[in-house]
């Protein structure tokens, strides 16, 4: 389950009984959209050099498209984004003053312009590069909608209000992956004084069929930076709250390392009850639940999101990175205390 270590002041305000008891969330039973077990996994144990010297290689399991009554859970993945219109109010402002500070490269810039996005006044509000979206079924044509439209698409609308002041962004653009995360290891304690949460995201030029990312990341008996040092910041910091991303996704890097690496992450969250933003199965799936996947069966990002025709930006169109967003709010709003509907 999602268990809320931290303390937002603001809480007092608006529940009683914040003041009180810890703020969690308990996870269901059965969490939305959770991969099989398969034999060859292996269970990853928080601070433990293990002598194997393999990393486990899923395979790809099949996806859910829609279930009909999202849960919240550990994982936000898709099937949780429709649980977005569902918080209450008092959790969207318990959950505004979460710090929660991320880094990443251009798609988390995309991110970060959603979060503007559901930040503005309203939808009609919002500057056009929030209100753009595709005109035709063939998904080539595209144009900013207005509240002149009278069909506007339901992916690109949202109420607006969600103050993301306390949410930062910082771009970093290492070479490779593992540079990623010794930058995070680097910079968290001169960071851990002012936020909450402080995470990173690997981007989609980092698992592509040459990365390592797949077979160092979760591997024991790696030298470099990887998991492993991650969990050692828990450890230190143990009344922080860490969150964990899977890879964003491209046109043309659907891959077999990024299909196991991800995998991977979906499988380690699980098992040792981390929290998850499943951004890879949110940009993988189409507004209405399809699977996208290339000729070689790996995951891909939905043209739905991107106008990339190799890349996988969030910008031209607007859908992904609104998407994304509201994930954002739907688990800042569970480490504020809201257990669902």
């Amino acid at each position: 389950m999602i268990r809320n270590r931290l303390a937002p002041w603001g809480m007092a305000l608006i529940l009683l009984a914040a003041a009180v008891f810890p703020l969690h969330v308990t996870a269901q039973s059965e969490p939305p959209d959770e991969i099989t077990p398969q034999e060859n996994y292996t269970v990853f144990l928080p601070m433990v050099r293990r002598s194997s010297t393999t990393s486990p290689t899923p395979t790809p399991s099949p996806r859910p498209t829609i279930i009909p009554n999202p849960q919240l859970g550990n994982i936000i993945d898709h099937t949780t984004l429709p649980l977005y219109d569902q918080i209450p109010p008092e959790y969207l402002r318990a959950a505004e003053q979460i710090c929660f500070f991320y880094f990443d490269r251009s798609v988390g810039q995309n991110i970060s312009e959603g979060l503007d996005c559901l930040a503005s006044r309203s939808w009609r509000d919002s500057v056009a590069s929030c209100r753009n979206y595709y005109t035709d079924s063939s998904l080539t044509s595209w144009k900013t909608f207005t509240v002149n439209d009278s069909n506007i698409p339901e992916v690109i609308l949202f109420p607006g209000g969600n103050n993301r002041d306390k949410i930062h962004f910082e771009y970093y653009q290492a070479d490779y992956w593992y540079n990623d995360v010794r930058n995070l290891v680097e910079r968290y304690p001169s960071l851990a004084s002012q936020w909450d949460i402080i995470s990173l995201k690997h981007n989609y030029l980092h698992v592509g069929e040459d990365s390592t990312i797949a077979r160092d990341y979760f591997n024991p008996n790696y030298n470099g930076y990887n998991i492993y040092d991650i969990l050692e910041l828990e450890a230190r910091y143990p009344n922080k709250t860490f969150v964990y991303w899977t890879s964003s996704l491209a046109r043309n890097t659907g891959s077999s390392v990024s299909e196991s690496f991800n995998n991977q992450m979906r499988e380690w969250a699980r098992q040792n009850n981390k929290i998850l933003l499943d951004i890879a199965d949110i940009l993988s799936h189409t507004p209405d639940g399809r699977e996208c996947r290339n000729s070689q069966g790996y995951a891909i990002i939905c043209r739905e999101y991107t106008t990339n025709p190799e890349g996988g930006h969030l910008g031209s169109v607007s859908a992904g990175k609104i998407r994304i967003a509201k994930a954002i709010w739907i688990l800042l709003a569970q480490l504020a205390g809201w257990q669902g509907p």
